[in-house]
């Protein structure tokens, strides 16, 4: 099969959090086209389990003007690996620390504007603490919510879980984990 091919790549937008990238291609019957693509750092997602708990957070988000529930969640700064940014996220958003980390796995968060990546794991073996949020997240007013697994099951049945990260963690946890 042949392959789409890049023929000019430009920053079109540059800020602190990502990129955007105006790229001219070229399809395999040879016709032009034109794509913006949102060049960001990959991000991990954190499910925090005790035994039939799961911790999550609820924060306040711009873009939906509305609180959301979700998993921990952040950007892997550059030089960490996905697991050091999962534990870090962790003790920042939820005020955790875990003992065990365990991978479930990876997606793609955005393939149809983005490469970017996100790293699924699952912490256990947990000790609770103070949250750290930063400046940006006490505005979010970010909490630390502890539900039933059987609970966060009936939220998602009923549209209460809108975030697509949590939605995505949570398959990978039911998957690969049989809901031990």
């Amino acid at each position: 099969m042949k392959y789409w091919k890049t023929i000019k790549s430009k920053i079109a937008y540059d800020c602190k959090y990502f990129k955007i990238i105006e790229e001219d291609f070229v399809v395999p019957c040879g016709k032009k086209h034109k794509w913006h693509v949102l060049d960001t750092n990959d991000y991990v997602v954190v499910i925090a389990r005790e035994n039939n708990y799961f911790y999550l957070i609820e924060q306040y988000r711009y873009t939906t003007r509305s609180r959301l529930l979700q998993v921990v969640a952040g950007a892997i700064e550059k030089n960490d690996t996905p697991l050091q940014s999962a534990k870090k996220e962790l003790k920042e958003e939820a005020g955790i620390k875990a003992k065990k980390f365990k991978k479930l796995g990876w997606y793609y968060a955005f393939y149809g504007c983005s490469n970017q990546k996100a790293y699924v794991y699952l912490a256990e073996e947990l000790e609770i603490g103070e949250q750290a949020p930063d400046y940006f997240e006490k505005e979010c007013g970010i909490k630390r919510r502890k539900l039933k697994i059987s609970e966060i099951e009936k939220m998602i049945k009923f549209g209460k879980i809108q975030d697509h990260d949590t939605l995505s963690a949570l398959c990978f946890f039911m998957l690969k984990c049989n809901n031990k």
